[in-house]
Order: structure tokens, then C-alpha cells, then sequence
């Protein structure tokens, strides 16, 4: 029987009204289910199931399962009962849905079957002959692997047991276009010795894999033996469990090591490393998938390398990654000699590329070995993001930090957005480190969900409805940029050059910038800074709501700006100031420090640009806003812009 694809439905998106009007932000209701695949002996068994929800939901099941509780509202601890089963093997799917419909988690079953005992007089029940297509052991798997090449898109294989290899080395799958089923089985003790330019257990797949989990015995630790490698001088292009997924990967759990090594001769144009996949050439999906895998990066790259826990970097379109989870901790340290852009879920992607309901709860650093000479960008979920993006409801709750001396885009949610796209409903938990030990002269920026936003030469992007938890920290040596650029960070967003709407967003996490240079450096509840390089393209940032503290300091001050909601608006070093960005409805109650009294206020430090119908509270420099002395700060006095119908934030 084939199994259902378990995708959860799309959370419903946040509901945006015109900027002069008061926004209300809807929680979307979510419904999560844990485990997600159950196994059942033919006598039955009750089972307990984790659901998630902040929503009421209700119940459906095959006639031979029980749930309780069959409705509910909130999260709870399910029931689920499996009666005996007296015939063949069977599987069905329980799922939990929102009242609203707009939410949904799905549950796999699977039970053994009994089969019927002869009575006394019956004759010999001849042996059941074994269905080639069902693996059951090693070297059943084995031969598989050998003829896998060979095998068309129709034809469908499964696992019947878990399966340990017994420390095989296994060349890799040249390319596979069948359907394999794992049916919640484990395959493990083995390893990867790739001769190719790729690194993968499947070096290219066009079919469909699914509900394995590669690298464990029990489905929750490493085997400590299962790795991808390429053997010396071989290598150099893509690595992965998956070198280059073309096909669907559902349900894939991997533990597998992927051991990727840059060669000195230029392979591909671009490199792509990932716990599940290297790359993907062609349209395809991921959907549950989640990696585990360490992997390890070194050599000597040649040109620019993307790194994700779930996929590296790829520059097709229709590619989509949903509900995937990095659980993996993921250092690198591989010297930057073009561009290294990192993330928990995807490094670089290009293309209508959409990544929903995906998650990284892993730490993600970059530890720098020698001093390097380009930049990069690092995120929970993606490092750099091009050309009409969507990420939706996405999380991260690991650490994401850098001490690279260079330029670095970093952030709990995505390094750089590029040529448009849309972040929407996602959240951040997770702290951003960027701390620079000795001193430069480059250009940083860093966010809570968006580090920085660039090009003007394309479409322009949205950030809404986002939520910021983490401790933004930038400390940096004596940073004297004289990049335009120069130095930014905020709780949503680090710096935007060409942003036609930031909404709906929220940040309750400490913003501190610390530069011992005396470079412009720009800090924000919201934006760090938001300016425009073009006319074309008029920002508006309308019903965001700051509560975290804000700070900036550098050496003399004369250049740092602090703002609850924004840093800076409009004012772009050598560029004209552009007077068409305004700031609506945007409210702060955080505390607001910074030493350069010219350029702090509850609302924006330095704003050369428009605040409308503003809420100004919290505090600036410990004063503590009220309705008698709230219009005094609601914008650094040094500021030129306007501040029209502002009013006291209780």
C-alpha cells in the first residue's frame, strides 16, 4: 500500500490592513504531532502520541484505531488504541485537524498482520516465498544498491526490517528514479567512498525516498560509523546523503557524517554541501525530512560554497523544503576565499524557491582559522537567499555567531535576502553573536530574523509579521568603516537598502551594538537601518512593535544612533537622503541608550526621513517616558525628519 504523503498544511498567514490603519496580528493556529510514525504488532497496542496545538482541533481515524481524546482545544497527550489485526499488514493515518481547517498533522500506522494458524487436520502451509521487493536483510540491500541505477519510476521497493550493513563500503547510487519505502525502518553501519565529483550515498535522484532513517540503530544516536566521503583527489562538487535531489525526499532522517573536502582545481561554479542534500539541479521537494548529521568542511575552496543542515545551495527553481528540522550542531571553519554562506536548513537558494514550517534547533558558528578576503553570511535558516523567496513560519532557537574579520550578514532567521522575497510568520529564539576581536574596516550587519536586504536592480522585498525573542550582540575592535553600508543590527532587521514593506513585526529581545571604532553604527528594536539607494522604491515600515532593550556605543559617540523602532531612517552616507520612507504606527516600549544625545529616541535615533502616527514610551537614556515629556523623545534631536501624530504609549 502506498503511504500518504504526511504534509502539514500551511499556516494561515497574518492579515494586513493599509498602513493609517490599526493592524491586528492573528496567531495562526498550528497542530503538531510527535512521533509522527507509529509501529504496531498484529495483537495491538495503545500508544501515546505528543500533540502540539494552540488551537481546538478534532480527530479522524481508520476504523481499526481508537484516539483520545477524539477533540480538544490546546496541546495535550494522545491515546492512540489499535485493535488486533487477524489478517494481512496494514497502515492508515490518523490526523488531527484545526477547527479552522487551516492547520493539520498527520500520524502514520503501521500494523503487522497475524496469519490465520492451520487446525489439526489441515495439510502443510507451504512457505510464503519472499517478495523481492520487500529488504529484509544486508545483502538484500546490497544487491538493491547494485541494480538500483537500473530500476524505472514505477517500480516500488520497501524495507521490512531495520538493517545493519555490518561496516559494508558502499559505492554510491549513480543516479536513481524508483521509489523506496522505509516504512520507518533504520539502515546503518555503513560507509560512503565516492570516486565521482559528487558525495552521496545517491549521487542523483528523480524518484521518490522515503520514511528511513539512515546512520542509527535506534533512531535517536549516530551509530558512530556511517559517513559520505569522496577518496582523495575525487570530490569537490556536491556532498550529501543526497548529492543532488531532483526527486521527493519524505520523512529522510539522517545521522550519516558527511566528510566534504575542497579540492584546488575549480570543480562546478558553485559548491553545495548538506546534511540531506548537496544540491538540487531540479524541481523537487523535502518534505519531514531532518538531519542530525555532522558535517565537516575543509580544503581549499575556489569559489562560493553554501552549507545547510538540510540542503547546501542550489540554483534551481520550484524547489520546496517543508517541515524540515536541522537538530545538528554545525561548525565551520573552512577559510573563506570567495563566499561561505550558511544556514540550518538551506545555505543559498535561487529561484521561486519556498521554505515552510521548517526549523533549526542547532548552534551554527563560524569560527574563523585565517584572516580571509570576502565576506559572509550565516542564519538559523538560510545564509543568502535570491531572487523571489518565500520563507514562511519558519523557527530557530539555536545560536547562531561569527567572529569572521570580515564582512559578516548574520541572523537568527536569514543572512542576506537578494532580488525580492517575501519572510513572513517566522520566529526567532535563538541568540546572534557576531564578535570581532581585532580590529577592520568592513561593513557589518545583523538581525534578529533578516541581517540585510540588497539590489536594487530587482523587485522589492517584504519582511512581516515577525517574532524576535533572541539577544542580538555585536561587539566589535576598532571597526572605522567608510562603507556606506557601515555598521547595523536590530531585533527584526539589520539593514535594508530596498525594502518596499516592513509590517506587522515584533521584537522583545536586547539589541546591543558595540563598536570600539568610530565608524556609524545604527541599532534598532526594529531596523538597524533602512535607507534606499533609488526613488523607485519607497520603504514603508508601518504597525511594528518593539519591547526589547536597545543600546549602541561607539568610541566617541559622535556617529552612534539608537532608536526603539529604528536606528536610522533614510540617511545613507554619500547617497541622497530619500524623503519617501516613512515609519506608521510603529510603537516602542523598551529602554533606548545611547551616548550620542543627538541621535536616540523612542521611536528612531537618527530619522531623516517621515515618522506618522507613531507610540512613543519606554525610556531614552533612563528617562522614562510619559505623556508630559514623550514628544521631547521620540526622535533624536539631531534628526531633520518629521514626527507627525505621535502619541504616549501606556
Amino acid at each position: 500500500m502506498k503511504i500518504k504523503s504526511l504534509l502539514l498544511s500551511v499556516l494561515a498567514l497574518s492579515a494586513f490592513v493599509a498602513c493609517q490603519e490599526k493592524q491586528t496580528i492573528l496567531t495562526p493556529s498550528q497542530v503538531s504531532l510527535d512521533p509522527l510514525i507509529l509501529k504496531v504488532t498484529a495483537d495491538g497496542e495503545t500508544k501515546a502520541a505528543a500533540l502540539t496545538a494552540n488551537c481546538e482541533w478534532e480527530v479522524s481515524a481508520p476504523s481499526w484505531v481508537t484516539v483520545a481524546p477524539e477533540s480538544g482545544n490546546g496541546s495535550t497527550t494522545l491515546s492512540i488504541i489499535v485493535a488486533a489485526n487477524d489478517g494481512k499488514e496494514r497502515d492508515g493515518e490518523v490526523t488531527i485537524v484545526a477547527k479552522d481547517a487551516k492547520s493539520s498533522a498527520k500520524l502514520l500506522v503501521y500494523q503487522a498482520g497475524k496469519a490465520e494458524e492451520p487446525g489439526p487436520d489441515d495439510p502443510p502451509t507451504p512457505p510464503t516465498p519472499e517478495d523481492p521487493t520487500v529488504l529484509k536483510t544486508a545483502e538484500q540491500l546490497l544487491n538493491f544498491i547494485s541494480e538500483a541505477p537500473t530500476l524505472t519510476a514505477e517500480e516500488e521497493y520497501s524495507l521490512g526490517a531495520d538493517i545493519d550493513c555490518g561496516g559494508a563500503k558502499i559505492s554510491p547510487i549513480p543516479s536513481f528514479a524508483a521509489i523506496l519505502d522505509g516504512k520507518g525502518h533504520k539502515v546503518y553501519n555503513f560507509s560512503v567512498e565516492s570516486t565521482d565529483a559528487k558525495s552521496g550515498l545517491v549521487l542523483l535522484n528523480t524518484g521518490t525516498i522515503k520514511n528511513i532513517v539512515f546512520g542509527s540503530s535506534d533512531g535517536k544516536t549516530y551509530d558512530g560509523k556511517s559517513s559520505i566521503s569522496a577518496v582523495e583527489g575525487a570530490g569537490g562538487d556536491f556532498a550529501g546523503l543526497i548529492a543532488d535531489n531532483a526527486g521527493v525526499l519524505e520523512n529522510v532522517t539522517t545521522f550519516v557524517t558527511i566528510n566534504y573536502v575542497a579540492g584546488t582545481e575549480k570543480p562546478a561554479d558553485y559548491i553545495g554541501v548538506g546534511g540531506i542534500a548537496g544540491t538540487a539541479s531540479a524541481a523537487g521537494s523535502f518534505v519531514n525530512c531532518t538531519n542530525y548529521a555532522t558535517i565537516n568542511a575543509e580544503g581549499t575552496l575556489t569559489q562560493e560554497i553554501g552549507i545547510g543542515g538540510i540542503l547546501g545551495y542550489t540554483k534551481s527553481s520550484e524547489v520546496t523544503l517543508t517541515s524540515c528540522v536541522n537538530a545538528a550542531n554545525l561548525t565551520f571553519t573552512i577559510p573563506v576565499a570567495k563566499v561561505v554562506m550558511i544556514g540550518g536548513i538551506a545555505g543559498r537558494t535561487n529561484g521561486t524557491i519556498v521554505i515552510d514550517k521548517c526549523e533549526n534547533k542547532g548552534d551554527i558558528s563560524y569560527e574563523q582559522a585565517t584572516k580571509p578576503s570576502t565576506w559572509m553570511a550565516i542564519g538559523g535558516i538560510g545564509g543568502v537567499y535570491y531572487n523571489g523567496i518565500t520563507l514562511t513560519n519558519c523557527k530557530n532557537s539555536g545560536t547562531i555567531s561569527s567572529n569572521l574579520q570580515q564582512v559578516n550578514r548574520i541572523s537568527g532567521i536569514l543572512g542576506t535576502l537578494n532580488r525580492g522575497g517575501t519572510i513572513q510568520g517566522c520566529v526567532n529564539s535563538g541568540d546572534v553573536v557576531l564578535n570581532q576581536a581585532e580590529d577592520n574596516a568592513n561593513w557589518q550587519a545583523a538581525g534578529g530574523i533578516v541581517a540585510s536586504q540588497e539590489r536594487e536592480d530587482a523587485a522589492p522585498a517584504k519582511v512581516i509579521g515577525n517574532t524576535n525573542t533572541g539577544k542580538i550582540t555585536v561587539t566589535l575592535a576598532n571597526n572605522t568603516t567608510t562603507h556606506q553600508n557601515r555598521i547595523s543590527a536590530a531585533g527584526i532587521f539589520g539593514l535594508g537598502t530596498l525594502v518596499t514593506e516592513v509590517s506587522g513585526n515584533t521584537n522583545k529581545g536586547t539589541v546591543t551594538l558595540d563598536n570600539k571604532g568610530t565608524a556609524d553604527s545604527w541599532a534598532g528594536g526594529i531596523v538597524g537601518a533602512m535607507v534606499s539607494t533609488t526613488k523607485d522604491y519607497p520603504t514603508a515600515l508601518f504597525d511594528n512593535v518593539n519591547e526589547g532593550a536597545i543600546s549602541c556605543k561607539t568610541a566617541d559617540d559622535a556617529l552612534s544612533a539608537a532608536g526603539g523602532v529604528i536606528g536610522n531612517l533614510g540617511f545613507y552616507p554619500s547617497k541622497t537622503d530619500d524623503t519617501k520612507m516613512t515609519a506608521t504606527g510603529d510603537k516602542n516600549t523598551g529602554a533606548v541608550t545611547c551616548g550620542n544625545v543627538a541621535r536616540v529616541g523612542s521611536i528612531a535615533g537618527y530619522n531623516v526621513a517621515s515618522l506618522i502616527d507613531c507610540k512613543a514610551g519606554g525610556s531614552v537614556n533612563g528617562t522614562a517616558l510619559t505623556e508630559a515629556n514623550f514628544a521631547t523623545y521620540i526622535q533624536g534631536s539631531g534628526s531633520s525628519g518629521s514626527a507627525t501624530g505621535t502619541t504616549f504609549a501606556k
